[in-house]
């Protein structure tokens, strides 16, 4: 029995460099092994059946032998044990049994003439054949060793989990840092600090169970949510429907943020958290803005935006080595000074809007998706990204906006701009729009130039309304554009609000590539440095922070193995899930992951801890057992339906039948692995 570990619904990224540090080989091994078990266990399982049924096993290696290269082996009795050159599965070899089509008649034959044969005839469904070769057993004895290697995956997977709850595992709350511009969350009117208090009928959820239920819910009928809103102590249900623009179902929120940098910050801090005097450290936590206290992201967030431009006192606890060797916390007094918003002078084509937010001044005022937003009080909105600014410095106040329909038709409403204290998404994917946040309206802004101010970095450039931005490319300093790099620009991706906010984490120096083709056709190059824009600020100074954690610890053995058996059925119903989106495609197949990706993924869950690893465990096993069970011939479930078939029937299929069906099973699963391979290597772009 052979079994291919090439696919996840896993996506993620990571650099080969942070694999050969030594400070993290530790990792390396525990990823190693943690693969290599996972793969062991369903491997041990067709074995032990095997041996059980009295079938000859005469290989059990992990990892494939190709041309009989092989990294160890030894032999112990009858059977050879060995590693494989490559690392992609593994098999048992039976004798009598071969699962490369091309070579399966041989074995068959080589199973006849092996010198076992007994001197009297014997039952079952080849007599001539030896005893103790695979195909000699019966039919339920033949699906028992079949189904072994998905049985004990499945009872690893809840072991697995068990004990990962038994040591405790540190997971992600459900409180909102963010939502997605235009996203479902977004329309249904959530923002920075709610709670996710229910999903289904699932209460206190974390959010890997927020995860999980987006993935396997449906599309079409949507999710039920119960959220607390603690700025008012507020709860309301409400159905989302999930969005799938993005190639995969999400409702559009991003992890909850703790008010503490992350431990390493060795890449550094941008805006004006780079600039502050004097300089934060890793693992600093903020607990006061100006004196007030803060305990939570969004009251950090409404603290900031009362006073965007001006320099503000943060209160600190920063962790301290003493003399002593042991940590204590010591108080420090942060300036942390306004940031710019830093911008081009271009200004930008806004589109029809995307979504109007619920329970908003757009709402209320009647506006809906499709009709476009042509000026303010009279006057032209100028550049869309400015747009929220200038209406928040009119909170409260009645302003007139002018609308024209998809029919033409022009009209007037009359709104009351709301004060923002919380941050949208405008970053979360190809195509996402620009926030009104303070009218509730996401509106996609086209990378055509409607205008440019004068004197700015691109009328110096040389850019004129009606130019087209195609691509906008990062540039260090002394450096020059790499052309594989950048973001690709489009009327069908009307991506610029990405570049925009881009631009806000740039350091110093650093220049914009931005290709532009003319009215004419013609396309050229050009380079600018953005600069600051009088009276326009970012509220959140590119602070960035942990996740906000807790600690999941079963109570007894009795409450691990109950969530441990949990845990795998989630798992093994979120790839099924998975698959069945795949199939509708609500999924794009571009967020498969290989083994290269599989790997990175798991060096970032063990990283985490010993814990989250094994939980990561606990997926792929899951994941093991279901894509080997699918009904593909060479695989554990293609084998299963043509035994089904000779149990129902009482004789075998057609030898021709089964090899043609192999070949075409071996042909799906060698493009499937050549396709994640060409993702995990970025060979076939993600999108």
């Amino acid at each position: 029995m052979g079994e291919w570990l090439m696919m996840s619904p896993v996506v993620g990224a990571g650099a080969l460099a942070w694999f050969a540090t030594p400070a993290n080989w530790l990792v390396v091994l525990q990823v190693a092994g943690g693969l290599g078990f996972v793969i062991f266990v369903h491997e041990l399982g067709h074995f032990l059946v095997a041996k059980a049924c009295g079938v000859k096993c005469e290989k059990f290696f992990l990892g494939f032998d190709v041309g009989g290269i092989k990294l160890l082996s030894f032999r112990r009795g009858e059977t050879e044990y060995g590693i494989g050159i490559l690392p992609l599965g593994g098999y048992v070899k039976m004798l009598g049994q071969d699962d490369n089509p091309a070579a399966a008649a041989e074995e068959a034959q080589r199973a006849k003439l092996s010198g076992d044969l007994p001197s009297e005839p014997v039952a079952g469904p080849h007599p001539e054949w030896d005893p103790r070769s695979y195909p000699a057993q019966s039919v339920p004895e033949r699906m028992a060793i079949i189904s072994a290697g998905v049985v004990m995956n499945v009872i690893f997977a809840v072991l697995m989990a068990s004990l990962a709850y038994g040591l405790g595992v540190r997971e992600m709350t459900c409180t909102l840092s963010s939502v997605r511009t235009g996203g479902a969350a977004w329309r249904a009117g959530l923002r920075t600090g709610d709670e996710i208090v229910a999903i289904g009928g699932r209460r206190n959820p974390i959010f890997n169970d927020l995860r999980h239920g987006v993935t396997v819910g449906s599309v079409q009928d949507g999710i039920e949510f119960a959220i607390r809103r603690p700025s008012d102590d507020s709860t309301k249900t409400l159905v989302l429907r999930p969005d799938t623009d993005l190639g995969a179902p999400t409702i559009g929120v991003t992890s909850p943020f703790s008010l503490s940098l992350p431990s390493d910050i060795s890449r550094g801090l941008a805006g004006a958290a780079a600039l502050a005097e004097p300089a934060f450290e890793a693992g600093d936590t903020i607990r006061a803005v100006d004196g007030v206290a803060v305990s939570t992201y969004a009251e950090l967030l409404a603290a900031l935006s009362t006073k965007p431009d001006a320099a503000v006192s943060l209160t600190v606890d920063r962790t301290a080595s003493t003399a002593g060797g042991t940590s204590g916390s010591t108080e420090v007094t942060i300036t942390l000074p306004p940031q710019p918003r830093l911008i081009t002078g271009m200004n930008m084509t806004p589109l029809a809007i995307k979504a109007v937010q619920a329970d908003s001044p757009a709402a209320e005022a009647g506006i809906t998706a499709g009709e476009r937003l042509t000026a303010v009080d009279g006057e032209p909105i100028g550049d869309p990204l400015a747009l929220d600014d200038r209406l928040q410095r009119r909170a409260g106040s009645v302003v007139s906006l002018t609308l024209v329909g998809s029919s033409g038709d022009e009209r007037r409403v009359e709104v009351r701009p709301r004060a923002v204290t919380w941050r949208d998404d405008e970053t979360a994917g190809i195509g996402s729009p620009v926030s009104i946040a303070s009218l509730g309206l996401a509106i996609p802004v086209d990378a055509l130039v409607a205008a440019v101010e004068p004197d700015s970095p691109a009328s110096k450039a040389g850019i004129v309304a009606g130019d087209r931005i195609v691509k906008a490319t990062a540039v260090a300093p002394d450096d020059k554009p790499d052309p594989q790099a950048g973001i690709d620009l489009s009327p069908d991706q009307p991506s610029w609000p990405i570049v925009a906010s881009a631009i806000q984490q740039l350091p110093r120096g650093t220049t914009l590539a931005l290709d532009v083709e003319s009215v004419s056709g013609d396309t050229r190059v050009v380079t600018l440095e953005p600069v600051a824009a009088a009276g326009r600020f970012i509220v959140d100074r590119d602070l960035v922070f942990d996740p906000v954690y807790e600690t999941v610890r079963a109570s007894s053995v009795g409450d691990a193995l109950r969530r441990g058996a949990r845990k795998a059925k989630e798992d093994l119903f979120m790839v099924y899930g998975f698959l069945g989106k795949l199939s509708k495609r609500e999924i794009s197949p571009r967020l498969l992951g290989g083994p290269i990706e599989i790997a990175k993924q798991a060096g970032r869950s063990a990283n985490e801890g010993f814990g989250r690893l094994l939980l990561f465990l606990t997926m792929l096993s899951a994941n093991l057992a279901v894509v080997n069970f699918l009904p593909i011939p060479v695989l554990d479930g293609g084998h299963m339906v043509f035994l089904t078939y000779e149990l129902i029937r009482g004789k075998p299929a057609s030898e021709t039948v089964v090899g043609l069906l192999s070949y075409l099973g071996l042909a799906l699963i060698l493009s499937l692995m050549f396709f994640v391979f060409g993702l995990d290597l970025g060979l076939i772009p993600r999108r």
